[in-house]
């Protein structure tokens, strides 16, 4: 794998598109260290923010819905798993590094598709960026979509 490609690898996990499509959920998808690593962040942003599950739920299943709770939870979440700086970047390497270390090929080839055209995100604050991000990764993949809602 070239550095670029890990570079790239980094948009993983929170996508898919907004049309009417199932979510992969199975014995395989999402990973259970992924959901190790994610459910504590998720928790404890849902407290911090007071995002309704309604509104996750929502998004996860393809609705893509302007709620400022939603998007600083988008943002929260990245904060915890300290994957963002001030400016609302990811760390793109950090996160490429994690998944190139933890995950089999196909995950890896997963956050491949999903990020590689989700690199500069737009907003007028960390919030919007973050939601643009998970919209972004929404688009790209049909499937697999993004994890803010597990079930």
């Amino acid at each position: 794998m070239t550095n670029k490609s890990k570079h790239f690898i980094m948009c993983f996990l929170f996508a898919a598109t907004a049309m009417a499509v199932e979510v992969r959920r199975d014995e395989k998808w999402p990973p259970k260290m992924l959901l190790q690593w994610f459910l504590p962040a998720a928790k404890e942003c849902k407290e911090r923010t007071g995002v309704s599950e309604e509104a996750i739920k929502e998004f996860d299943s393809g609705e893509i819905h302007d709620d400022a709770a939603l998007k600083c939870y988008m943002y929260c979440v990245f904060e915890v798993l300290e994957l963002i700086n001030d400016q609302g970047q990811l760390f793109i390497m950090k996160l490429a590094d994690h998944i190139e270390s933890n995950y089999d090929e196909e995950v890896q080839n997963i956050a491949f598709q999903m990020g590689r055209k989700c690199l500069r995100p737009e907003g007028e604050n960390n919030c919007e960026k973050a939601f643009w991000y998970h919209k972004c990764w929404k688009t790209r993949d049909p499937v697999v979509r993004n994890l803010l809602y597990v079930s």
